[in-house]
């Protein structure tokens, strides 16, 4: 699941605990700036989502209707 609320930046959700910021390159073709994957503190495992920051909130938009389906 992909949304967006703030220009330029996206929560993308739905990973399973064993994704890592690797995973999430899928995403890379769009300008990304920052893609800090969130961790459980205790595991150290993948939180199961991300706030991914873009380079420009055109490939912000480009990401969310891509990947939205």
């Amino acid at each position: 699941m992909i949304e967006t609320d703030c220009p330029g930046k996206l929560f993308i959700g739905g990973f399973n605990t064993e994704t890592n910021e690797k995973a999430l390159e899928a995403v890379s073709k769009y300008g990304i700036a920052e893609v800090p994957l969130m961790k459980d503190s205790e595991t150290k495992k993948s939180g199961g989502f991300a706030f991914v920051t873009f380079e420009n909130t055109a490939d912000a938009k480009d990401a969310a209707r891509d990947m939205n389906g």
